[in-house]
């Protein structure tokens, strides 16, 4: 703008936009003032050119310090991302922020700040990511007790060093001699670089995600208990989250947390059990009782096994004798779908007859025509008033109609007889 002048004549060799501007507004000066104004033409070409290089001086350091800033920024977010256990590709992403601070060349005493807040963010990212990870061993690294335990002061830990690797516990007062400020500590020391405001309010950060795990544990143990014993059993699979023992032994403590975790493991055993006896007969059932069955002397192992079993064979055989229909309706995906079909189609024969065979082929012995849900629905829809007595006769012939054996015909009578009893007895009461 202000041209190129040669350093040792001081002579302009190339003009610019300021000679422009200068000369275009000479002419326009009154006449008295034209010879002055044209020899200050020099000096104002110093001061602006002085006054241009500073504010170009001005918007590149603006400019570096915010592209610094973006970098170490994504610098931080990948460390927060990163394995907290990774001294190595730790120390590589402080010493890269290291370095860029190092290439803008600034004053000694403003590089020092600088470098000391980079290396406290980097620290306490890295903190963050382990507090993300496992808020617990974050406190035991500040030798801070969890809620469980209670609360410690930070003090200790604000000046104490070591080993940021799994299972290692910061305890020791470090005697290592004051360093240049300039110099940091390696990453062997995740705490020498973070400051007591810092601790404390990482601390606290750690106490409010161990909590939030420990909620989030105790409602997993509470639903789990509550729901996948028996998912288990009817689907083969617990679609929520399952507990582990840690969950067990950080809500309610190691020893009590191990006993309900077995407790609950035993249940869970029971539904698998029960789900897998689901198509073996009765007499299979009753045979792998027999030889699961604990002999003197056994195991509490051997004996816990046996008890899930004997409670999954009661589950089933008990399932079996109060609704035989319904149990193959659920268990049989191909009889569920001939009930369905037959209460479209009122055409039961198909239904029955795949029902009826599928309790044979599970040894029970007092074999159901119907489900005792279809039963209910036979008598409830005779038994309403508001409909035809045409359609219900229709609707209950329909029912017959599909049994030719005389004992299923005298079973078929019986069963709606007694559906009926119940019906009658829930409407009374």
């Amino acid at each position: 703008m202000y041209g190129q002048v040669d350093p040792r004549s001081g002579q302009v060799v190339k003009s610019g936009l300021f000679d422009t501007l200068f000369d275009d507004a000479l002419p326009g000066m009154p006449e008295s003032q034209r010879a002055n104004f044209a020899g200050q033409k020099e000096a104002m070409r110093v001061v602006g050119a002085r006054r241009m290089a500073q504010r170009q001086l001005q918007q590149r350091k603006d400019y570096e310090q915010v592209e610094t800033t973006t970098v170490l920024q994504a610098i931080t977010t990948a460390i927060g991302k990163a394995d907290p256990d990774d001294t190595v590709s730790f120390e590589t992403a402080r010493q890269d922020g290291l370095d860029l601070i190092s290439k803008r060349g600034l004053d000694p005493q403003i590089r020092q700040q600088v470098v000391k807040d980079w290396v406290s963010t980097a620290a306490k990212a890295r903190f963050e990511a382990l507090i993300a990870r496992d808020p617990k061993r974050a406190l035991e690294m500040f030798g801070v007790g969890t809620p469980t335990s209670g609360r410690e002061a930070p003090g200790d830990a604000i000046q104490a060093a070591g080993s940021f690797g799994k299972g290692d516990r910061i305890g020791k007062r470090t005697s290592d001699p004051v360093p240049d400020p300039i110099v940091t500590k390696p990453a062997a020391y995740p705490l020498a670089n973070l400051s007591p405001n810092d601790i404390r309010r990482l601390i606290d950060q750690a106490h409010a995600a161990n909590t939030a795990q420990l909620i989030e544990a105790r409602t997993n143990i509470t639903l789990a208990s509550q729901n996948a014993p028996d998912a288990i059993a009817n689907t083969g699979s617990y679609a929520g989250n399952m507990p582990s023992p840690g969950d067990f032994a950080a809500v309610y403590g190691t020893e009590e947390g191990g006993e309900q975790y077995r407790d609950f493991s035993l249940k869970l055993d029971v539904g698998r059990q029960t789900f897998d006896m689901r198509t073996m007969s009765n007499q299979a059932i009753h045979a792998a009782l027999s030889d699961a069955e604990p002999g003197p002397g056994s195991s509490l192992e051997e004996q816990e096994r046996y008890s899930a079993l004997n409670e999954a064979a009661s589950r089933n055989l008990k399932a079996r004798t109060a609704d035989p229909g319904g149990y193959v309706r659920q268990i049989f995906p191909d009889i569920e779908l001939a009930w369905n079909d037959a209460s479209k189609n009122a055409d039961y024969q198909g239904a029955i007859i795949r029902s009826v065979a599928a309790q044979q082929q599970l040894g029970i012995e007092d074999v159901q025509p119907l489900p005792d849900s279809i039963a209910k629905r036979a008598v409830m829809s005779f038994a309403n008033h508001n409909a035809k007595v045409s359609d219900s006769y229709t609707g209950n012939r329909d029912l017959f109609g599909g049994i030719s054996d005389p004992t299923l015909r005298l079973k078929l009578v019986i069963q709606l007889i007694y559906a009926g009893v119940l019906l009658s007895l829930n409407i009374n009461q």
